[in-house]
């Protein structure tokens, strides 16, 4: 009997979509991280980058609890130590990442906190044994080199440099664990978790120097932005996204948001570079070969 004659072809495209799926959802989560970007350059004279982080992490998960306040009480003691994991590595990768732009140039920071994309694979089959299709592997060195050329200056090797790659690797785990331990009954739960978590270890972080709050009715509408889209809506849609699409995939699609940065920049008034331009056409190649890689694989018999 052959595959379509069994159903086993119908069932394997309906994933296929639902990757699609979630590809697009990812890439408008990254959109809107783009765009927060510049929210957290405007909001930074009025609040600490610390006191940021806590705030919009924990207003978003005491909102996401109050919502629905079983949801991670029904995920179970696996699920919930795989949250308190996502939670770590989220929280201290930020915080990580925050030190290190103390010491060393935005540009470096940029480029190192990117090595995510090229580690995430590497996490993924280090810890879960995950497979990397030879076309997913071709799309994080497309976009490891264009954010390379967007971002790269030279590193100069000191605290700063090891704090920020210890955020990017804090990151990859994060993405490993939510393609290794999402699914779509367990989203709400797992990204509340992971939420409202991330925001205890920001708030560790802040508390010492004291919490910052917004001085101006603007300082708090892009508060209110950070913390109920860019926060509690996009982790939400990255966790949803995960439980259909392998890490080095999600990581190779995150790679976008410098593009949106970019092109958001430019309502602005600040033009793109043209080694923004190049990278950038170096990530959409990155993109063009996840999107063909997954259809490639929808298309042959399972």
């Amino acid at each position: 009997m052959s595959a379509v004659d069994s159903g086993t072809y119908p069932a394997t495209a309906h994933k296929a979509r639902g990757r699609r799926v979630a590809v697009i959802a990812l890439t408008g989560a990254t959109a809107v991280w783009g765009w927060s970007y510049l929210a957290t350059v405007w909001l930074l004279p009025e609040m600490g980058t610390a006191s940021l982080v806590a705030v919009r992490f924990l207003a978003a998960g005491v909102l996401m609890v109050a919502v629905r306040p079983r949801a991670i009480l029904a995920l179970g003691r696996r699920h919930v130590l795989a949250g308190l994991a996502l939670a770590c590595c989220l929280g201290s990768g930020t915080m990580l990442q925050v030190a290190g732009q103390h010491h060393i140039p935005a540009s470096q920071s940029g480029f190192l906190t990117s090595l995510f994309v090229v580690l995430t694979p590497l996490v993924a089959r280090l810890l879960f044994g995950a497979r990397v299709a030879p076309a997913v592997w071709g799309a994080v060195a497309a976009a490891t080199a264009g954010l390379a050329v967007i971002s790269f200056n030279g590193v100069s090797f000191g605290a700063g440099t090891w704090l920020t790659l210890a955020g990017a690797v804090c990151y990859s785990v994060q993405m490993a664990l939510l393609s290794a331990y999402a699914s779509a009954n367990k989203v709400y739960g797992l990204a509340s978790l992971q939420i409202l978590g991330s925001g205890v270890i920001g708030a560790a972080w802040a508390l010492p120097d004291g919490l910052d709050l917004p001085d101006t009715g603007a300082g708090w509408g892009w508060l209110a932005y950070s913390t109920l889209l860019a926060t509690l809506g996009m982790y939400a849609v990255q966790t949803w996204a995960q439980s259909r699409v392998p890490a080095a995939t999600a990581a190779v699609v995150m790679a976008c948001e410098p593009l949106f940065v970019a092109a958001f920049s430019m309502l602005i008034g600040v033009p793109p570079t043209a080694r923004t331009v190049l990278g950038g056409l170096l990530i959409l190649v990155a993109m063009h070969l996840v999107i063909t890689g997954d259809r490639a694989r929808s298309a042959s018999p399972a």
